[in-house]
């Protein structure tokens, strides 16, 4: 008998299938999309609290938590309250969810019949305190530490499991949440001869020309009519709203959509948020597709765990993974063809940095190099690219080109075939055995695993600090005490970890020792290539716009302070306190910013909250650094306060063409160093550089003129 289901039927806490001891034996078990089925199996496992839907009990939770919540961030909290940030996470720390587990089952236990829990209550309300919790705007998720499939004895004991798939060659996450062999995912059932599958033209725009940005494509595309199909891909509904009039598809309509395009019926460019697996768009229902920026993970756990690992291998594995799908969408078959474009700085760097790219298959490098040089050869050809180079490029794959078929073939010959990284698999085996040994009680022996791992592979103080944290934890069973040590030790190399229990100091910034000079040369030994400099410039300053997420804004500003020469700090990331962003740039000299760029555009006046907490941060400054000169900034689209709200200090205002003004001229400065040996730059070109681009330390300042006063306060970095 030969039964075709989907994976949330087998995948759950009152699966039909059994769960534990009891459960229907199956002979063998194909799972296709491999992917969708992995996050479907993660979903079943996750509690998901909707803040609107059930009110109350998110209230119930959070006051709960809400004194521990305010010790790792009280700016957070208040931006979480407020709903002025709907990216804004904070974990619940792991001593105060495991002292109070009781009161949450207790919570949780009034809800077991409601969709939302009924079908994973049975799978952690044993186990609740080896769980982890966040908060966010508009509700609380639950997760277990360890996510494992043993519980469903229809697939683990199959006597055969299949995985399939169609753009993953190396998935080293089959062996931690299926509990796959290594070896078996190191060495995939292949089709023998076949090297690859179907054609993708994919063009990076915006490195054909610098001026092809996002908005600029997005524009391009969105104004007009197709005769096949154009599918863009987006991460976030608010990156959807970017286009025009385009059809927006949502989980009502989306199906019709597709439907639509499958039949021939085209038109406009559909657009689809953050829909990377499941969706098949063959032949002509999508000839071009766009994936416009990086993937954007949705649940908190991972979300948490991408701002406290950025540079980690396997979390940008799972991002390059998740791109690999959307490339996959638009090519379903070996005679299927489409033009991909990539759009934003994020992806584009993501894809093209010499320490990530390597995370792709052979199959899309290859595909990616392939369109690189066609742009090459195009711009060879014209003093300057436009939009309609691009157009002619895309041509040459829609209408058949002999000469673009034949170039394609011969180099996508030249792929060799799966590599593999052999300390990722080393590291998730780690992490598994210790999640399997935290789970039986053996802590110790849990700890000991993640200890060996330290000292075995090379990290990052990240990574370390992220280890660290995990051992808090797990000793957190048996000593308090000790917990609490190698917690102060994760906070001490990753701030972006859990605060400690009994708090942290801070430690001033001094003053630059240094000269600026030096300190950007030291800024250009961290890049490999020049394509490396623009790439990450690009990445910042894209991200330093309005209404995009908080974190990335304010990391990207700490960055644009090291490219300046500066010494640049996030106090509130450091110690939940203080201002977003702290630059010294010059020996008693600073300025202090505080962002709220994800205000809307609309908003009229900035209001008494945000005047208080700028107040509170200025107050904190000046308590810590004494009587020095300071700048203090805030980034927000309004330049007028509130009928009730007043600075207490002297306080400028950054809104858009301020900050585009900036932006410009930190892009143009980059450029100055393209046919320069960045490596071995003469402190003369790096202080001509800034002196011509008003980045000198006295045009900074002066840029900014008068106070700010109620209903007016002036504009800085604006001409």
């Amino acid at each position: 008998m030969i039964l075709v289901t989907h994976a949330h039927k087998i995948f759950n806490g009152k699966s039909i299938f059994g769960t534990g001891n009891k459960f229907e034996k199956a002979g063998c078990i194909i799972l296709d999309d491999a992917h969708a089925c992995i996050d479907a199996i993660r979903e079943s496992f996750m509690v998901t609290i909707n803040k609107k839907k059930y009110s109350e009990l998110y209230a119930d939770l959070f006051n709960l938590f809400e004194e521990d919540l305010n010790e790792q961030g009280e700016g957070t909290v208040l931006d979480i309250i407020n709903g002025n940030d709907f990216e804004s996470i904070l974990p619940i720390p792991y001593w105060s969810w495991i002292d109070k587990k009781t009161e949450v089952l207790k919570l949780l236990s009034e809800y077991v019949k409601e969709s939302f829990l009924a079908f994973s209550w049975s799978l952690f309300r044993d186990n609740l305190d080896k769980c982890q919790a966040f908060v966010g705007s508009n509700g609380i998720e639950i997760m277990p530490m360890s996510i494992s499939v043993d519980i469903f004895g229809t697939f683990s004991k199959a006597g055969n499991r299949i995985l399939m798939s169609a753009t993953t060659q190396d998935d080293i996450f089959f062996v931690k949440t299926l509990s796959f062999s290594a070896e078996s995912v190191k060495n995939p059932l292949l089709t023998e001869g076949q090297k690859w599958s179907g054609e993708k033209m994919i063009l990076l725009p915006s490195l054909i020309n610098d001026s092809f940005k996002r908005e600029k494509m997005v524009d391009f595309f969105s104004e007009r009519s197709y005769k096949f199909g154009v599918v863009a891909l987006v991460p976030t509904w608010k990156k959807q709203k970017d286009y025009g009039n385009c059809i927006l598809a949502d989980s009502e309509t989306i199906f019709s959509e597709i439907s639509d395009l499958k039949k021939g019926l085209f038109g406009k460019v559909l657009v689809l948020a953050n829909r990377y697996d499941g969706i098949d768009l063959p032949d002509a229902a999508c000839r071009i597709l766009i994936l416009d920026s990086l993937p954007f993970f949705t649940n908190m756990n991972d979300l948490y765990e991408e701002q406290c690992r950025t540079n980690n291998r396997l979390v940008q594995k799972k991002i390059a993974q998740k791109i690999e799908q959307g490339l996959g969408r638009s090519v379903r078959g070996e005679k299927d063809y489409s033009c991909i474009l990539i759009l934003g700085a994020d992806i584009v760097k993501f894809m093209r940095n010499s320490s990530t790219k390597e995370l792709f298959s052979e199959q899309t490098q290859k595909q990616v190099e392939i369109g690189l040089q066609l742009a090459k050869w195009s711009k060879e050809e014209v003093e300057e690219s436009r939009i309609e180079d691009v157009v002619e490029l895309i041509n040459q794959c829609l209408k058949r080109d002999d000469g673009w078929k034949e170039y394609y073939k011969d180099e996508m010959d030249k792929i060799s075939g799966i590599v593999i990284e052999d300390d990722m698999f080393h590291v998730i085996i780690s992490e598994k055995k210790a999640e399997v040994l935290y789970y039986k009680g053996r802590y110790d022996e849990a700890i000991q695993t993640l200890e060996k791992l330290i000292n075995e592979i090379k990290l990052d103080k990240n990574d370390k600090g992220w280890y660290f944290q995990l051992m808090g934890r797990y000793k957190y069973a048996i000593s308090k005490v000790e917990a609490t040590k190698y917690q102060n030790k994760a906070f001490a190399l990753n701030p972006q970890l859990l605060k400690p229990k009994e708090g942290i100091s801070y430690t001033k910034m001094k003053d630059i020792n240094s000269s600026r000079v030096s300190s950007i040369k030291k800024w250009f030994e961290n890049f490999s290539t020049y394509e490396d400099i623009v790439l990450d410039v690009n990445d910042c300053l894209e991200s330093l716009s309005f209404e995009l997420e908080p974190e990335k804004f304010e990391k990207s500003l700490e960055n644009i302070g090291k490219l300046l020469g500066f010494e640049s700090q996030r106090p509130d990331k450091l110690i939940r306190k203080g201002p977003d962003n702290l630059w010294c740039i010059k020996s008693n000299s600073y300025i202090l910013w505080e962002c709220k760029n994800n205000v809307k555009a609309e908003r009229k006046v900035i209001h008494k909250h945000e005047v208080g907490q700028m107040n509170n941060h200025c107050a904190w400054f000046e308590n810590e650094y004494g009587s020095v000169q300071v700048l203090r900034i805030m980034v927000i689209p309004t330049k007028n306060l509130a009928h009730d709200a007043d600075f207490a200090y002297d306080v400028k205002i950054i809104r858009k063409n301020g900050l585009n003004n900036l932006k410009k001229n930190i892009s143009n400065y980059i450029k100055e160093f393209k046919d320069y040996d960045f490596r071995n730059l003469a402190d003369e070109v790096i202080n001509d550089a800034l002196l011509y681009h008003k980045l000198d330390e006295d045009n900074l300042i002066n840029l900014v003129l008068k106070t700010g006063k109620k209903k007016k306060i002036n504009i800085v970095f604006e001409r």
